[in-house]
């Protein structure tokens, strides 16, 4: 699972994509979120604001989707109308259970900006998680399908790209549970431990 996200490097954000956004160190579902969409018409990529909730165009009340199973991405009624869109993100958390603790670790990709997935219609977008490999395994089953930066036109037409080879860049460490609050948004959520 992917339950919440940063994106603090602003000036980073204004340079490659030209788009002002404030540092977030907590983001959390239902936030409005930066990603990378396709015009259609255009073949042109573009970034874009969208809500972090994914509901299918058809359903009657919000569905409250923010992770989709790759597995099944192709399967479910509830996808079959999404267009794919990539998250910009410089890191996401992820809990590990232990007893009956959960305790909060921050992944990041290179110290830098990199990619996720996702998926989004005219409700809102989400995330797509896949089974966990290498460093992130030993947090939690799932993770988020990262993209290196050239697998992202592949993955805005349509390709299914469920395993780059990024996930050996993946650094792991402890953080606060300060950041289980949504509320907290500051640089101590993503402080070691």
């Amino acid at each position: 699972m992917c339950g919440r996200f940063t994106l603090t490097k602003k000036e980073v954000v204004k340079d490659i994509y030209d788009i002002e956004v404030q540092p977030d160190f907590n983001i959390s579902p239902m936030s409005n979120v930066l990603v990378l969409t396709k015009d259609i018409s255009s073949d042109l990529v573009s970034p874009r604001i969208v809500k972090w909730e994914y509901s299918p165009s058809w359903a009657k009340k919000p569905m409250h989707i923010f992770n989709v199973r790759s597995e099944t991405l192709h399967e479910k009624p509830s996808f079959k109308e999404s267009l794919r869109c990539v998250f910009v993100v410089d890191g996401w958390f992820e809990w590990f259970r232990s007893g009956n603790k959960k305790i909060p670790y921050y992944h990041t990709v290179r110290n830098n900006i990199f990619h996720l997935a996702g998926i989004y219609n005219k409700n809102g977008c989400a995330i797509v998680t896949k089974e966990s490999t290498g460093k992130p395994s030993t947090i939690h089953h799932r993770q988020p399908v990262i993209l290196e930066s050239n697998e992202i036109g592949s993955w805005l037409i349509g390709d299914k790209i469920f395993n780059s080879g990024i996930t050996k860049d993946v650094s792991i460490y402890e953080v606060s549970t300060y950041m289980n609050s949504a509320k907290n948004n500051d640089s101590k959520c993503i402080q070691r431990v």
